[in-house]
């Protein structure tokens, strides 16, 4: 209740003269609050009730700023931008203003320098000379700024409204149109709207506040849990129960951090509540907005107007964005052709496409999503001449126009929710469209971008479930409710008070002063005990609780709370329910049949040795990470052009001979030129001439350097280059592709893998470990290589601007520098080749054999075993198994 004005209590609300009052409450959601409470008191006796008008403060003022447009001499503008408009100005003033200096955040600036506007209005602060800051006194440039282009543009924000209302007010220019005036929900008045409402009683209306203090608790306990996840176990557990034993009681779980642990309540409310007796899962509300842009039509909306914008600018798109549209769906044939679009956008993926033509595109749909191809087409019918320069109210009909051709928002019917997310993006086009007096003319994709940006500063809750019995709220919606028993959670000493967060941009000294909002410490203690007073009269049984521990920092509690003894009875209540996990430990799959095909090559192996379950997941039951959209600096490209190139030469250079005739005729030069060129029409086509100057530049010093080594090295001649080989081993069948196997002068092999990156290439950790990886030319020397032909050397060659390296092992001399001897790697140590090749033979089919039986064993040598797992899910590296000793 707020002390200056006489109370009214709740039930006399229904004695007033409904035509002559206003109740006017703090928000929204205060007036869905009062009007529920006058539905909840008819009865058999009183069926009709006659309500007043219940309006939020906002709604209200908006009211006036109509009724005064009528009135002659209220020099209003001639139009109102909203809060998103007055971000877009402030925005573009500071932007302006700051052109020669660098601002870290102008977004974050922006919404500050609203914040100290309104606050300087709301709270009537004034700055003495004596107490500017440089902050203050640059805010009050851009202030300046930022009203004179208001004025310009003939435009007025809601705190410009709201000076005029009141100034209208002690004019009397605005008769108002009721005689008892009801405040309902607010705390405290601000010198502004106290003066409003001195003007209102000055003409004669009669000014009261609602009388909402009830009851304090009669049962108050305090409840403290190990950690944040326990805490909030704790309170679902409590509210499964009290539902059970009371089934037309109504309850609520109060949290000081709701959005931050909206996930963590969702897991631990389902957990609890389980299903009620046909199986559906027992309903609850959770009173937390998320922006406009992640419910999940939006998201779709805006990547088809993203896309469109693309295509209809370039003639081509990112596979990102259009993959962003395709899995998004929300259009023609949006269930039904779901795989189809999702087989493009994998398409992409494997293929590292980096950019897609409108022609291409068009028939990826024709063969894999005809329905939305037909969409297409009419969509891109409707843009021509639609796509230039325009106001943003005639771009919000073209997307609609569009969005219309595609189908959206699909063509299944759509559930409650769904429904209201297309309500509130419709809300949401038609708000933008608004926005034009601020925002002037725009481009397709600054239009599209500023809706985007709308959506993402739009909150969106779905409205309440009447049917459910619990309420999850955080501490600002609770305030006024009334329930059978409320849990309040998360009461930790920087909770409740919280800590005090002054607007930068006006001096301390003159906040303090004003005793405005969230400005000093005892601001902030006097709204936590009024905040704290409110949720101790919110329910007969109150339950307050706190963590002990979140992470490895030790929590306090709030000091409302510390005062209180904890209620070990409470935690352990809410835990009797608990019951013991069984674990069953299952590390084998099927045995593989024969005849099956097994993809992955060696990779099979390698990963075999890496994580068996690892390798059963990914190579007998298909699943792996979709691999990422190519990117026109990807590394591997560039790897994949330097292999080709390399390839290329080799096809054309039979052995070294050959490479030292062209050198000594000069004829090197060309020949390179040539490989380079194909290799880059091949795998740079994508490249613009710029970088793919640059690239083929650098790849023909690397090419240089390394056919310098190759040329003074012992002969050689190259027996395979890019050759693929086949093995099996029981039922396993496995492909191998080698980059090259060179035959050296005695007659033995050299097998050869190239390495493009900037990486160490030493492959002594991988291959002297118990289980070896890395294993592509110990597979070929141990396994493949028959008995005429032994392999005397294995080669790893990083080709690199920075350097050449070479690394690996050799029995012999062969006049490349950087291979080891067997008896040099410390594990090898006493080995002869033979008996090097034979282990590893052995090795390699150990691991075949644990494949084929299907062994899954999620097991790894070392954590860099899995560092580029593409399963990682699978393996559940955060449970923990409780072992037999």
């Amino acid at each position: 209740m707020i002390a200056a004005y006489a109370s009214v209590s709740p039930d006399g609300l229904s004695d007033f003269n409904p035509g002559s009052t206003l109740i006017l409450t703090v928000n929204n959601r205060h007036a869905r609050r009062i009007l529920a409470e006058l539905s909840a008191s008819l009865s058999e006796t009183r069926r009709v009730m006659a309500v007043p008008d219940i309006i939020p403060l906002s709604g209200w003022l908006a009211q006036a700023a109509d009724q005064l447009s009528f009135i002659p001499g209220s020099e209003l503008a001639s139009h109102t931008v909203d809060a998103f408009g007055s971000q877009f100005l402030w925005q573009r003033v500071i932007a302006d203003v700051e052109s020669d200096h660098a601002l870290l955040d102008v977004a974050q600036a922006a919404r500050l320098a609203a914040q100290a506007d309104h606050l300087l209005d709301e709270w009537r602060i004034k700055v003495p000379a004596e107490l500017e800051t440089a902050e203050y006194q640059r805010f009050q440039v851009w202030r300046a700024h930022y009203r004179a282009m208001l004025a310009d543009m003939d435009l007025e924000d809601g705190n410009l409204a709201y000076e005029r209302i009141h100034g209208a007010m002690h004019g009397g220019l605005l008769s108002l149109p009721f005689t008892t005036l009801v405040l309902a929900g607010f705390n405290e008045v601000s010198p502004r709207f106290s003066s409003v409402l001195a003007a209102m009683q000055a003409q004669g209306i009669e000014v009261l506040a609602l009388d909402s203090r009830q009851q304090k608790a009669g049962d108050l306990r305090r409840v403290a849990a190990p950690d944040p996840d326990h805490e909030w176990r704790m309170a679902a557990r409590w509210a499964a129960d009290n539902l059970r034993r009371h089934p037309a009681g109504r309850y609520a779980i109060v949290a000081a951090r709701l959005e931050a642990d909206v996930v963590l309540a969702h897991r631990s409310l389902r957990a609890a509540l389980g299903a009620d007796a046909e199986g559906r899962p027992v309903p609850y509300n959770i009173a937390v907005a998320r922006p406009l842009a992640e419910w999940p039509l939006v998201r779709a909306a805006l990547a088809w107007l993203r896309i469109v914008a693309q295509f209809a600018q370039k003639k081509y798109c990112a596979p990102a964005d259009l993959g962003q549209a395709l899995l998004a769906g929300g259009c023609a044939g949006d269930a039904r052709e779901a795989p189809g679009r999702a087989a493009i956008d994998a398409f992409w993926r494997r293929q590292a496409t980096t950019r897609v033509s409108l022609a291409d595109f068009r028939r990826l749909l024709e063969r894999h999503a005809p329905s939305l191809g037909a969409a297409w087409k009419l969509c891109e019918d409707a843009w021509p001449d639609q796509t230039g320069t325009a106001d943003i109210d005639a771009w919000t009909r073209r997307f609609r126009l569009w969005l219309q051709a595609l189908g959206f928002p699909g063509q299944a019917g759509l559930d409650s929710h769904a429904y209201q997310v297309v309500e509130a993006f419709d809300s949401l086009v038609d708000r933008l469209a608004r926005q034009a007096p601020a925002v002037g003319p725009s481009g397709f994709s600054g239009a599209v971008a500023m809706l985007s940006r709308l959506a993402r500063e739009t909150p969106f809750q779905p409205q309440r479930d009447p049917g459910a019995r619990l309420d999850v709220l955080g501490f600002l919606e609770s305030e006024g409710g009334r329930w059978d028993g409320v849990w309040v959670l998360g009461l930790t000493d920087d909770v409740l008070p919280a800590v005090p967060k002054p607007n930068p941009f006006i001096p301390l000294a003159a906040l303090r002063q004003a005793n405005a909002p969230r400005a000093t410490p005892d601001r902030e203690l006097h709204w936590a005990q009024t905040m704290y007073d409110a949720l101790l009269a919110c329910a007969p049984e109150v339950l307050l609780s706190h963590a002990l521990h979140e992470g490895e920092s030790e929590l306090r509690p709030s000091p409302f709370i510390a005062g209180l003894d904890i209620a070990e009875m409470a935690a352990q209540a809410v835990e009797q329910g608990a019951c013991a996990l069984e674990y069953v430990l299952d590390d084998h799959g099927p045995a593989l049949q024969a005849g099956g095909k097994t993809r992955g090559g060696i990779g099979v192996i390698d990963t075999q040795a890496r994580n068996p379950l690892w390798a059963f997941v990914k190579y007998r039951l298909g699943a792996s990470q979709m691999v990422d959209y190519a990117d026109i600096s990807d590394q591997n490209a560039r790897g994949i052009f330097l292999h080709r190139a390399i390839e290329l030469v080799w096809r054309m250079v039979p052995d070294q001979q050959g490479l030292r005739d062209l050198q000594a005729d000069g004829r090197l030069a060309g020949l390179l030129e040539q490989a380079l060129r194909q290799a880059a029409d091949e795998c740079l086509q994508d490249y613009g001439a710029a970088l793919r100057s640059l690239e083929t530049a650098r790849a023909l010093r690397v090419l240089e350097e390394w056919l310098a080594l190759e040329a003074a090295r012992a002969p050689f001649r190259v027996r395979d280059v890019e050759q693929s080989y086949q093995w099996s081993h029981g039922p396993l069948e496995l492909n191998l592709r080698l980059d090259r196997i060179d035959e050296l002068h005695d007659g033995r092999l050299a097998v050869i893998d190239y390495k493009a990156g900037d990486s160490d290439i030493d492959p002594r950790p991988d291959w002297m470990r118990q289980r070896p990886v890395g294993l592509q030319l110990p597979f070929y020397a141990a396994v493949l290589a028959g008995e005429d032909q032994a392999v005397a050397a294995l080669v790893l060659a990083r080709l690199h601007a920075r350097g050449i390296q070479v690394k690996g092992l050799v029995d012999g001399d062969y006049g490349l520098d950087g291979l080891s001897a067997v008896n040099e790697w410390p594990a090898f140590a006493g080995y002869t080749w033979d008996r090097l090749m034979s282990e590893w033979r052995h090795t390699i089919e150990s691991l075949a054999r644990e494949y084929a039986a299907g062994v899954a064993r999620n097991e790894s040598l070392r954590p860099d075993d899995i560092r580029f797992c593409d399963v990682l899910p699978f393996l559940r590296l955060t449970e923990e198994y409780r072992h037999a000793d």
